[in-house]
């Protein structure tokens, strides 16, 4: 029988899975307290968080939140994750960032929206611009045949109103002229 307190922990990590949006997996072996609490300091504005966890205990909650998933590869070694509670790419270029510095930090991979990445997708997803960046080049490239669609129908209204009023003026100077 598993002890209440382990029980308890298996529930808690669950529950930190559910509310995630993203969870990313490293090993941290080799780094530091002070590292370690260096890059919590850089992810927490960022409405992330980074906790080193039991394998066992972090594996029996994945399966709760992740049923049909196969993830016991994320849990070989030492293993830390980083919930993700808000834009999950900011986080992911906040971990690379930090691990260019830090070459001791390494990716196991991740899971995104339930879908599941690789150490080198996630690394590849951090290279991605920031959610409002793609957002404002999507409304572009939507807004873009819009504009260009009403001067092609406005083309042939400001045609004739460009006529009517050369002939407008056409009449002027020759009733000036009379």
């Amino acid at each position: 029988m598993p002890k209440p307190e382990k029980i308890q922990k298996v529930e808690e990590l669950y529950e930190k899975m559910s509310k995630a949006n993203a969870l990313i997996f490293t090993d941290f072996k080799g780094l530091t307290v002070a590292d370690l609490t260096e890059l919590r300091s850089k992810i927490r504005p960022l409405q992330a968080e980074y906790r080193v966890v039991k394998n066992t205990l972090a594996l029996r909650a994945i399966q709760k939140a992740y049923p049909d998933k196969n993830l016991d590869g994320f849990f070989v070694g030492p293993t830390a994750i980083t919930y993700c509670y808000d834009d999950p790419f900011g986080v992911l270029k906040a971990l690379v960032d930090y691990a260019k510095d830090h070459e001791l930090l390494k990716f196991k991979g991740g899971i995104i929206d339930g879908e599941i990445y690789s150490a080198e997708e996630i690394k590849e997803l951090a290279k991605l611009p920031p959610k409002e960046v793609i957002l404002s080049q999507v409304i572009g490239g939507l807004a873009a045949p819009l504009t260009s669609l009403v001067w092609s129908l406005k083309w042939p209204v400001n045609k004739l109103v460009w006529t009517l009023d050369a002939i407008a003026k056409e009449k002027e100077k020759i009733s000036i002229n009379q």
